[in-house]
């Protein structure tokens, strides 16, 4: 295993090379993914830069663990929905349920599903979150009628993504 991880980067240097692609190698990182508690100690190479382990991978603005919990970035995503909710509730005299409805799909719900098929799958304790900001912005739009009709809950929707990705529908 330790010398499959090593030739890993090498073979997607060549790749890179024989497909014109240039890599920097001072942006890459390097996570190891397991579950198991005890870590390698492995100092892999890319293009002669050694690249050392992190406890976290940034990638696209998701995060990732070495174990795959998405309970930090999860957390992560519904303050920053809080925080927007919180605007809508001080500019809320001032729209329409309508109104408001509209500002919510745009700016909290794309915010709080950001990649939601990668870490749909997390722990419900992990989810609750983004289930309260929800039950938060029903109270904030104050029109039953309104949001039953033109918001669809996260819940089925995650499970609809999912069986998508699995290729279930």
């Amino acid at each position: 295993m330790v010398e499959r991880v090593s030739l890993t980067p090498q073979a997607v240097s060549e790749w890179g090379d024989a497909n014109l692609v240039r890599f920097n190698a001072s942006k890459t990182q390097a996570c190891l993914f397991t579950a198991k508690r005890s870590l390698l100690t492995l100092t892999p190479t890319f293009r002669n830069v050694s690249l050392e382990y992190t406890d976290r991978l940034q990638l696209l603005g998701i995060e990732f663990s070495p174990n795959l919990n998405y309970g930090r970035f999860i957390e992560s995503r519904a303050k920053v929905a809080a925080r927007k909710l919180g605007v809508l509730a001080r500019v809320r005299r001032y729209c329409t349920p309508g109104q408001l409805l509209t500002l919510y799909k745009a700016q909290v719900r794309s915010c709080m599903e950001y990649c939601y098929h990668i870490w749909a799958g997390a722990a419900k304790c992990h989810l609750a979150a983004l289930d309260s900001m929800e039950r938060r912005a029903k109270r904030l739009i104050d029109d039953l009628d309104l949001v039953e009709t033109n918001l669809q809950s996260c819940q089925p929707r995650a499970q609809a993504q999912s069986s998508q990705s699995l290729g279930i529908l």
